[in-house]
Parts: C-alpha cells; sequence; structure tokens
C-alpha cells in the first residue's frame, strides 16, 4: 500500500510540444492592395505572351456607328444584336421597296401586254355573196333555192307513216271477235232443237242499244229487213265464211250492202224486231256460205271465250 500511494503523490510532468518556426509576411498597404500606388510591382508578376490571331481582330465599319450600352458579346459565334432604330428604319426601306417594285411590275405587266387583234374579215363570205359576217367558226350556208324535191317528199313521208300505223294496228287487231263482248251479255240459247224446230245460231241477250261487233273483217253481203228477224246483217270473210246478225231495228243498222269492215267494228246496236222475246242479237255462222255449223265451237276455235249458258 506504501508503494501505491508513493505513486500517486508524485506529480506526473508534462511532454514538451515544440512549436512550428513562423515566418511574418507582412501585409501590404491597403493602396497596394487595391493598386492605386505610384510604384507598380512589376517584378513580382510574370506574363507569357499569347499571339492573337486574325480572326479574333474585328473589322472596322467607318459608316456605321453605333452607341450602346450593352455589353461586349463574348466569343466569335456571337454577333451584336442591331438597335431598335436600326430594325425600324430597314423595315421602312423594305416597305418602301416593295411598293415601288410593284408599282413597276404592274405598271410593266399593262405596258408589256399585247394588244389582241380583232379577226380578219372573212373573205370568203363576201365573196360568196352574203354579205353578213357571222364571226369566227361560223360558216354561213347557202340557200337552197329549188324546194320542190322536198316538196315531194312530205307527201310521201306522210304516205309510208300512215301505212306503218295501219299494218301495226292491223297486227294488234283480233282475227276474230265476239259480236258483244264477254261480261256484257248473257248467252240465253244454244245451236240446239228448241220449240219443236233447231235453233241454228245462238241469243246474245243484251240492253236495248247495246253495240254489235263485226266478228270477222270482210264486205257485208246483206244488210236490212229480213224475214223472222226484223232486220239482219250478213258478212262474207275472205275464206268465204258468212256471219250473220239479227233481230235489229232499222235504225239500228249502221252499215250498208257493199261495205268492207273489220273485225271488232261497231254494225249494228242490240234489238228486239221479229220473233224476239226479248232484247238480244241472234248470231249465226254459216260455213262457205251454205252450211250453218255451232257458233260456240267456231268462235272457241278462234280464241274466243263465251260465257255460261243461262237458259
Amino acid at each position: 500500500m506504501a508503494a501505491g500511494s508513493a505513486l500517486r503523490s508524485e506529480n506526473p510532468t508534462a511532454p514538451v510540444v515544440e512549436e512550428p518556426a513562423t515566418l511574418d509576411i507582412p501585409l501590404p498597404s491597403r493602396s497596394l492592395r487595391l493598386g492605386l500606388g505610384a510604384t507598380p510591382c512589376n517584378d513580382a508578376v510574370s506574363t507569357t505572351e499569347i499571339p492573337v490571331a486574325d480572326g479574333d481582330i474585328p473589322t472596322p465599319t467607318a459608316s456605321v456607328t453605333t452607341t450602346t450600352s450593352h455589353p461586349e458579346p463574348r466569343g466569335r459565334h456571337r454577333l451584336r444584336a442591331p438597335s431598335s432604330a436600326l430594325k425600324a428604319r430597314t423595315a421602312l426601306v423594305a416597305m418602301a421597296a416593295g411598293a415601288g417594285a410593284f408599282a413597276l411590275s404592274g405598271s410593266g405587266a399593262q405596258q408589256s401586254t399585247p394588244t389582241a387583234e380583232p379577226p380578219a374579215p372573212d373573205v370568203t363570205l363576201a365573196a360568196a355573196g352574203t354579205g353578213t359576217d357571222l364571226g369566227p367558226g361560223i360558216a354561213a350556208s347557202t340557200p337552197e333555192s329549188d324546194m320542190s324535191v322536198f316538196d315531194d317528199q312530205l307527201p310521201q313521208g306522210a304516205k309510208l307513216a300512215k301505212a306503218k300505223a295501219a299494218a301495226r294496228e292491223a297486227k294488234l287487231r283480233p282475227k276474230v271477235a265476239s259480236p258483244i263482248p264477254l261480261g256484257g251479255y248473257d248467252l240465253t240459247s244454244a245451236f240446239a232443237p228448241r220449240w219443236g224446230a233447231f235453233h241454228g245460231g245462238i241469243d246474245l241477250a243484251a240492253p236495248l242499244g247495246t253495240p254489235i261487233h263485226a266478228a270477222t273483217d270482210g264486205v257485208v253481203v246483206e244488210a236490212g229487213p229480213a224475214s223472222g228477224y226484223g232486220n239482219w246483217v250478213q258478212i262474207k270473210a275472205p275464206d268465204g265464211t258468212i256471219t250473220m246478225y239479227g233481230h235489229m231495228s232499222s235504225s239500228g243498222v249502221h252499215v250498208s250492202k257493199g261495205q268492207h269492215v273489220t273485225a271488232g267494228d261497231t254494225i249494228a246496236v242490240v234489238g228486239s224486231e221479229g220473233f224476239s222475246t226479248g232484247p238480244h242479237v241472234h248470231f249465226e255462222v254459216w260455213k262457205g256460205g251454205k252450211m250453218k255449223i255451232d257458233p260456240a265451237v267456231w268462235l272457241a276455235a278462234q280464241g274466243v271465250r263465251l260465257s255460261a249458258l243461262h237458259g
């Protein structure tokens, strides 16, 4: 314990640290730091000379002198911006130059445009004796003095047109027609024995005055009074067949003997003359002009329909 206390009672000695050696440099005066000294310090500053390239030297311009407060641009690729006054003057000069050029070009165009010359008169027209200038591209026609050839052709053309119309109508017209159209009559009697005698035709009952049509083309061989029929009409076809129509009044016969008719023409009107029980037309067909045949069968063979028998 004595040794420990002896150690704690001793004062330790601090190690000695050597201070670095310093060199005091005197601070230059304020005038010298600001560059206001009279005596320059050329000995303390050394420079290296650099040759200047020709492109770095701007070409002086004597005609234009501008004063600007802007700093000079740095670098060779930058150009000095023109002033506002220079821009205004440049725009004014450009507008004046454009107006002058437009005026000159307009007047030149008007002066240089060739004037269209009027077309020369057509000497051919004057030589032909017309004496009238119809203008370019129009030729005068010489009138025909003799029109007789056309006058002769007009009647021929009208005749040909009429013949064509007649042929067309004949082609459309039926070869055989019913004495009264289907639906305009009632078939009341057939080709058969009746009342103790033979009825040699068919009876088509219809109101008084109903038109009766020729069944075929042909020539009227009889037209007028007939015993038992009051009045009748007989028509002979080109093949010799005779069709007969009876019981008309005298005023109801509209054709005369020797007249040419065509199928479908109105030859008479329905009456009730002779041995008749009511208004109707008695129709017969004579084959070869001598033999009576059934009119219903003959009409059916020609494509003509009949109504049903009402008896």
